[in-house]
């Protein structure tokens, strides 16, 4: 039995070994690892693997990657040297490593580039950029691991047991060049070790001077700034070394090509910032924090590009209160987070109003009613219960500026469809004849029944007329994707993207009411899963009328789209209205996306939207997406399925097209 073991004939026998040659997998602890990363610096990070068996845990600035094994000891110290990175690679982002702002720091900066991040720009500054990353690394290394053994004690515990391999890991001194040396020896250093073994001509001055210099930052009160200060310095100490030792070599060998700096040598338990590894979507979002950054500043107000990350991501503690405050900061073209200030009236006719004296924003009203729905997760193919909070936010009226310019625009049109949906209208009850029971008796088949019996036939039963009520019986939800992209400028008269469906809903819902069907609309927008804003125009009960009008106008363009969430909401407020077709109709301008949340993006987005449809789907709700991104079609059939959707080419034939879509839905 204990031969078929070893042989790995035995499943026992095939699994044990396959634990004892591959170490300990990060896939078995990414999670426990992940919210501990969340626990230490705040953020919704995710654990991600490297791509290598292994090598150095890295970060670039938003997400920790990990080397998918770690097989060092083959015991509990596998799992240690996970934990240590994992904190050591949080402390990057916990302790501001990204934070750096080169504009507030005399040196010796190149301009930065588009699409560049401060720390690539301060590399790139050097003649020798490897050297100059290695020694930044080195320094930056050893003020985050100061500030998180600080912080954490029980990682400094951690680094103990771990420290001494390290070092011993190390390579070799006395085989590397002289600049080598100094930047090994600094890492050393820094690490605690004093004695390093006899060192080549230069170098035990250099390294004095280097270790000297760096006291500079390894204190508790040090920034990223103050290693970024401190780098010229140091870079000069090295370089000189460096260039001392090629020149004394071009003086003794004619023609000699002088070496270049090999760079520091990684090692398994390390860890280092890695800017460039950025992908698109985080550069943009960088771009996009720069140029609020300056906006800002012209303005007159502060802020950081990390706290402006934070918020823009909600991550950080920054709720949706916060970042409808710090946007509220900044004017936006054509409306915003935040309308320009209006009188609303209550219902007593008095003004509300904040302490400002300008009105109160229903985004930041503290006793907005909050519910908790599911997420899909297609990773886990399950649901996260209670992952996402909706807030409904009933909305007041706006300015009827709006509603009045779309009736002076398009009045002869919503006459026209209110006498043509008015036709389509059934009679509210339709007199049936030739019953065998009923509500009366035909007159007409009453005689005709007497003169066949009195000719000696049989006369017909159907002698009654029966009144049945013939009403259409739909109940319809618009629901307008409220997200910034709707801001967006598309049609030739210059209207933005949310004034062509406003416009739309406008003329649709004259022509509903004309039909006499139940009808909602509803907005969404949000920021981040705690605050997926439901926004309601206009609920089933409430008559269309001049009020409901003012409401549609001031909605308006807002953060993000959570298209699941406010999916299920809408459905679930649609199916309590008692009707035999319940119809949503979602009018949008692209993909579900929620910059508030690191994965609420591509795959995981249009599955959880895909998902939501699903659910509607068994409640009886017939969902319908109307879209005017021209790439609808590429991933709408997904979601919505063949006949589900309908991409609009041009924004401005949306009020037009509108109504005719709603019969065809409803007939």
């Amino acid at each position: 039995m204990g031969e078929t073991f070893l042989r790995r004939e035995s499943e026992q026998g095939r699994t044990e070994l396959e634990r004892l040659t591959s170490g300990l997998k990060l896939e078995s602890i990414a999670r426990t690892l992940a919210l501990y990363a969340r626990a230490h610096c705040g953020e919704d990070v995710r654990v991600l693997p490297t791509g290598r068996e292994q090598g150095p845990a890295f970060t670039e600035g938003r997400h920790i990657y990990l080397p998918e094994s770690v097989q060092t000891y083959g015991d509990e110290r596998d799992f240690l040297i996970y934990r240590v990175a994992t904190a050591r690679t949080a402390g990057y982002l916990e302790f501001g490593t990204f934070d750096l702002d080169l504009r507030q720091i005399d040196g010796p900066w190149r301009e930065r580039r588009e699409g560049e991040s401060d720390l690539e720009q301060l590399f790139g500054s050097f003649d020798n950029r490897t050297l100059a990353r290695d020694l930044f690394r080195i320094l930056e290394d050893s003020r985050v691991e100061e500030r998180v053994i600080q912080e954490y004690p029980g990682i400094g515990r951690d680094v103990a047991v771990l420290r001494p391999d390290e070092v011993a890991d190390r390579p070799d001194l006395q085989g590397m060049a002289p600049v080598e040396q100094l930047i090994e020896g600094l890492l050393r250093r820094c690490w605690g070790e004093e004695e390093l073994g006899p060192l080549k001509a230069g170098v035990p001055e250099a390294l004095e001077q280097a270790w000297s210099l760096s006291k500079a930052v390894r204190h508790p009160v040090s920034e990223v700034g103050d290693v970024a200060r401190l780098l010229p310095e140091i870079y000069g100490v090295a370089d000189a070394l460096l260039r001392k030792v090629d020149q004394e070599a071009l003086d003794r060998t004619e023609g000699f090509d002088a070496p270049e700096y090999g760079g520091l040598q990684d090692f398994s338990t390390g860890t280092e910032p890695r800017p460039e590894a950025m992908d698109a979507q985080s550069r943009a979002e960088d771009e996009s924090a720069r140029e609020l950054r300056e906006a800002m500043e012209q303005e007159g107000l502060e802020a950081s590009l990390a706290e402006i990350l934070r918020a823009l991501r909600g991550e950080a503690g920054s709720s949706y209160e916060e970042m409808a405050a710090f946007l509220d900061r900044m004017e936006a073209p054509g409306g915003g987070l935040i309308d320009e200030a209006v009188d609303q009236e209550d219902g007593e006719g008095t003004s509300v109003q904040g302490a400002s004296g300008q009105a109160q924003d229903l985004d930041l009203d503290p006793d907005a009613k909050a519910i908790l729905l599911p997420e899909w997760d297609h990773e886990i193919q399950d649901y996260k219960p209670g992952w996402v909070q909706l807030k409904e936010h009933p909305l007041e009226p706006g300015s009827r500026d709006f509603v009045d310019e779309v009736m002076a625009e398009h009045g002869a049109t919503i006459l026209w469809l209110r006498k043509r949906f008015e036709a389509l209208r059934p009679q509210a009850l339709q007199r049936v004849r030739g019953m065998v029971d009923g509500d009366s008796l035909d007159l007409d088949r009453m005689v005709d029944a007497m003169v066949t019996r009195r000719a000696g036939g049989s006369p017909s039963e159907r002698l009654y007329v029966r009144h049945l009520c013939n009403r259409r019986d739909v109940a319809v939800a618009f629901l307008l994707d409220m997200s910034s992209s709707t801001n967006e400028v598309a049609s030739e008269k210059g209207k933005r993207i949310i004034e062509v469906e406003k416009q739309a809903l406008v003329l649709i819902s004259e022509a509903i009411d004309a039909l006499g069907d139940a009808c909602a609309i509803y907005g969404f927008s949000g920021y981040g899963r705690s605050h997926v804003a439901f926004y309601v125009a206009k609920d089933f009960q409430d008559p269309w009328d001049d009020r409901v009008r003012a409401r549609i106008g001031r909605m308006s363009w807002k953060m993000e789209n959570r298209d699941g969430a406010a999916i299920r909401h809408a459905s679930r407020r649609l199916m309590q209205q008692p009707a035999r077709v319940h119809l949503l109709i979602l009018l949008s301008d692209g993909k579900p996306l929620d910059c508030g949340c690191d994965h609420y993006y591509d795959r995981y987005a249009q599955e959880d939207t895909r998902m939501a449809l699903t659910e509607a789907r068994s409640l009886g709700v017939h969902p319908f997406c109307i879209t005017v991104d021209p790439r609808g079609q590429d991933y709408l059939e997904e979601m919505y399925g063949e006949v589900g959707f309908m991409v609009i080419d041009r924004v401005d034939r949306l009020p037009a097209r509108l109504p005719l879509i709603y019969r065809r839905l409803t007939r």
